[in-house]
């Protein structure tokens, strides 16, 4: 059973055809402003605790490998080693997560075999390099709820994953379940 209304649209732009589909989302959720602003704090707290351990892995591991392949001293490595572990856990929560802004005139989120969208940033979930993991229902901060949704893509040196939390509105519980439900069956 295909949750996707395809719809073909022909379009005339620059003297070229273009063929664009429009489906349906397989969840569309509204926010208000309120609950959209508590959210974007409990999942900024999160990815900021999971910069910190990044930037912790980065002064312990990296002084090791230049002392191991650069034959330098420990504190030279570690002065080396430090701003990187602080700068690349700080230009990932600066650019790496667009979506989480506060104070969203509008705030939703519509996901669709492909893609999210959350207040219109398209975030690609499957195609030929991106496959969802998996998607679960986790317990957050004051009650709420959020679906995790875990993406996978293959790299040189293995297979990479990278989460997205949306917060499910406390009356879609039950559409959240079955939007689970239908993933694994599909799945098999």
């Amino acid at each position: 059973m295909s949750y996707v209304l395809k719809i073909n649209i022909l379009l005339y732009l620059n003297s070229n055809f273009y063929l664009m589909e429009i489906e349906k989302p397989l969840v569309e959720w509204q926010y208000s402003k309120e609950e959209w602003n508590e959210f974007v704090d409990i999942e900024k707290a999160n990815k900021l605790e999971d910069n910190i351990y990044f930037g912790v892995a980065i002064l312990i591991i990296v002084p090791f490998g230049l002392m191991f392949y650069r034959n330098t001293n420990y504190l030279f490595s570690l002065l080396f080693s430090m701003p990187f572990a602080f700068l690349i856990p700080f230009l990932r929560m600066k650019f790496g997560y667009k979506h989480l802004q506060k104070n969203v005139l509008h705030p939703h989120v519509s996901i669709f075999n492909e893609y999210m969208m959350i207040n219109y940033h398209k975030i690609e979930v499957a195609s030929k390099k991106r496959r969802i993991k998996s998607l679960k229902i986790i317990d957050a901060k004051n009650q709420k709820k959020l679906l995790e949704v875990d993406i996978q893509w293959a790299t040189r040196k293995g297979p990479t994953n990278d989460e997205f939390r949306i917060l499910i509105p406390e009356n879609k519980l039950a559409e959240a379940e079955k939007l689970i439900e239908d993933f694994y069956k599909s799945d098999n």
